[in-house]
């Protein structure tokens, strides 16, 4: 079988006798006839390796038909296409006692960068994320300290390369409520729902294809669903399992987070690991 388009062209195009055996007899192959198959046969394998591609916006609704936000969205194809670029790098801010963003999404083998940006010394704990919203393997987790912000100065920040696909989860010895999560997606269509559920998935390839839906909350891996991607399908709903926790907020302006001069920082560092 010829795959490549110009040796299909150059087979075509040398063919210049046939021998019909039933009557013995040589006939001309037309050069026109050959030129116009070997065109119908290059455009046919250039349709068939070009796929289209469309957007796809996926509504993520959770256990009571609600929309759930912070529910990262992936999308795998097979499809052969040209596919988007991975989030590469990315910051996690230690701000207000809690990790901003609480959710982030980067491709396999970024660098996340964390800062801390309160004036108070924090630690971060990070490992890949288990059933249950618990770490892996404690013994292969990440852990370094970051000093308290002092006026006037950069913020103590540190990086780390994320190679390992799937989730990670962020804590912190001195504060034990604060929690972060951290996605690598192992495909480069994978995006973060926002408050309304949706999430709008760009390029992909029409044809046959699957979504994965993952969460902070949920307690065990959801099944993928099979969808096929098509110019007249392009927006879908996806229902779980999911209930998720509500997330505490601070108040913006509060006094208690106010950047402290550096003779007052000692005190501001006692009162948070009193709370």
């Amino acid at each position: 079988m010829c795959v490549h388009p110009v040796t299909c062209l150059v087979s075509l195009m040398t063919i210049r006798y046939s021998r019909c055996p039933e009557v013995g007899q040589s006939s001309l192959a037309s050069p026109i006839a050959s030129t116009m198959r070997a065109i119908l046969l290059i455009s046919f394998l250039f349709v068939s390796a070009t796929a289209r591609a469309a957007d796809l916006t996926v509504f993520v609704l959770d256990r009571n038909g609600k929309p759930l936000q912070g529910a990262v969205v992936l999308v795998d194809s097979s499809v052969q296409g040209a596919r988007p670029a991975a989030v590469m790098e990315a910051t996690v801010a230690q701000e207000k006692l809690r990790f901003v963003p609480d959710v982030t999404v980067v491709g396999l083998g970024a660098k996340v960068n964390f800062s801390n940006l309160d004036t108070w010394d924090h630690h971060v704990i990070l490992g890949v994320m288990g059933a249950g919203g618990v770490y892996l393997d404690p013994g292969q987790n990440t852990q370094f300290r970051l000093a308290g912000r002092l006026r006037n100065k950069p913020p103590a920040s540190d990086s780390k390369v994320l190679s390992q696909p799937g989730p990670y989860l962020l804590g912190c010895h001195f504060h034990g409520s604060m929690h972060g999560h951290i996605y690598v997606a192992d495909t480069p269509w994978a995006k973060l729902s926002g408050e309304d559920g949706k999430v709008m998935v760009q390029g992909v390839p029409e044809g046959p294809a699957r979504i994965r839906i993952w969460h902070p909350d949920q307690i065990v891996d959801g099944a993928p669903t099979a969808v096929l991607v098509a110019d007249n399908m392009r927006t879908m709903t996806i229902s779980t399992q999911i209930v998720p926790v509500p997330r505490k907020t601070v108040p913006s302006g509060d006094s208690y987070f106010s950047l402290a001069p550096a003779s007052s920082q000692i005190s501001v560092k006692s009162l948070a690991h009193t709370k």
